[in-house]
């Protein structure tokens, strides 16, 4: 498992020079977004090339049972891994669902929960897992935007908050010298502009009408939700860039 560097931007924390903001968009640009381009290729490669016959079969399952278009995702089932080797199936998988297929907020919540709870012979993954924490929590605020009832999203974030291992996360990530801090969370926006915009997810959006046809519109209009989605990626990154 891949474990990324912070965003070349950390190296610049503590300079008597001020980061602009142009810089912060350059180096997110060139270095960045590539280099996570990159993971998802490399992602994609494991995926299509499984190390061996029991993780394809287990991969193969977990598709059998993923719909993005319904939502339906075996998560809990993920999340409940048995032993380090089907913690690092489920967490590879995860990885490729992400990285590779866009997955929902939903996946970098767990992906994160997965990688507090690995070590290899470096140490600990709380640095990417914090990064995939912060993903999540953008991911979900994007995509939760997009519906005119905001009840699901907000029932969503409220619970995974709640889980014990992303608890522990946060704690963590409330501990980080504040440029490391805002340095993953300018990774977790690389990945976000990396993958793009997710199509509307109705299971996310409840219906609020009898059919299509009435009440209230179920999604934000596209140009709106889009203008909003930009807007927040750069806010976040302005504000991230304050503490580097």
């Amino acid at each position: 498992m891949h474990t990324a560097s912070l965003l070349a931007l950390a190296g610049l924390a503590g300079t008597v020079q001020a980061i602009s903001f142009e810089q912060v968009q350059r180096i997110k640009a060139q270095e960045a977004i590539p280099r996570w381009k990159i993971e998802a290729l490399r992602a994609q490669a494991l995926r299509n090339t499984p190390p061996d016959a029991a993780t394809a079969s287990a991969w193969r399952a977990l598709d059998a049972q993923t719909d993005p278009q319904v939502g339906k995702a075996p998560l809990e089932q993920v999340a409940a891994a048995r032993d380090e080797d089907e913690l690092l199936t489920n967490a590879s998988w995860l990885r490729w669902r992400i990285l590779s297929e866009n997955a929902d907020a939903r996946f970098s919540f767990v992906y994160a929960a997965q990688l507090s709870r690995m070590r290899d012979e470096q140490g600990n993954f709380d640095q990417e897992a914090t990064i995939f924490y912060f993903h999540a929590k953008l991911a979900l605020t994007l995509d939760g935007m997009r519906c005119s009832d905001r009840t699901k999203a907000e029932h969503l974030s409220s619970w995974y908050a709640q889980q014990d291992d992303l608890q522990a996360l946060a704690q963590k990530s409330s501990r980080m010298p504040a440029a490391e801090k805002s340095a993953a969370i300018l990774e977790a926006i690389a990945i976000e502009e990396m993958l793009g915009e997710r199509p509307p997810m109705g299971w996310l959006c409840p219906r609020r009408g009898a059919d299509d046809n009435s009440g209230p519109a179920r999604y934000l209009n596209d140009t709106e939700w889009r203008k909003y989605r930009a807007d927040q990626l750069e806010q976040l990154t302005r504000n991230a860039m304050r503490d580097l």
